[in-house]
């Protein structure tokens, strides 16, 4: 049972309203400052293009560069938009709002499935995918919330042979994910999320 559910009050559900809505407009305007101003200031710093930068790199490294970028503007806006929310990077955890511990995943591939360090984390989890074409312009996302302590679906824990862990949603946890941007349909096994498209 999570902290909104708890008590069943107004006053809870509609922070979680609060919070859903305030991410709903962050990301959508982390987007458009992404394509519209940081991704030049990025090949700027970088003096080339975004394409040549990353002709012949892995996703993984594409996401190492690119995310500490959107989560910065993500952060920036959701302080805006909410009172007490704060930046509050340990293990396991990337923000802070009133007593919530929340951690922001992003992805950059196309797969259903997330990647993370092998830490234990906060079960309050924020998800985002974001798909970039060969100029580094993001043409659509994808964005919910969860909370992993009310789903069967969790990390994966990690191997002696690698510390990363890897987090993907069973369809017994479809009504669990709070949808903020996109869809979600079941597959055989596992929840498939769609992206919504931008508008370039």
């Amino acid at each position: 049972m999570n902290i909104f559910d708890k008590h069943k009050t107004k006053s809870l559900m509609s922070d979680k309203k609060k919070l859903l809505d305030a991410i709903k407009i962050a990301i959508t305007l982390t987007v458009a400052e992404w394509n519209n101003t940081k991704k030049n200031q990025f090949e700027n710093l970088m003096e080339q293009s975004f394409s040549v930068y990353f002709s012949n790199r892995q996703t993984q490294e594409k996401t190492k560069m690119v995310s500490p970028i959107i989560d910065a503007v993500f952060s920036r806006i959701m302080k805006k938009l909410l009172i007490n929310f704060h930046v509050d990077e340990g293990k396991g955890k990337d923000y802070r709002w009133c007593k919530l511990e929340l951690e922001n995943k992003l992805t950059l591939s196309v797969g259903n499935s997330w990647t993370g360090n092998g830490y234990k984390k906060t079960s309050f989890h924020i998800l985002n995918r974001m798909e970039l074409n060969d100029d580094g312009e993001i043409i659509s996302y994808f964005s919910a919330l969860v909370d992993l302590s009310e789903c069967e679906s969790n990390w994966t824990a990690p191997t002696t042979k690698s510390n990363f862990s890897t987090l993907k949603f069973l369809n017994n946890d479809f009504s669990k994910i709070q949808l903020i941007h996109g869809d979600m349909t079941k597959k055989q096994k596992f929840i498939n999320f769609v992206n919504t498209k931008v508008n370039l």
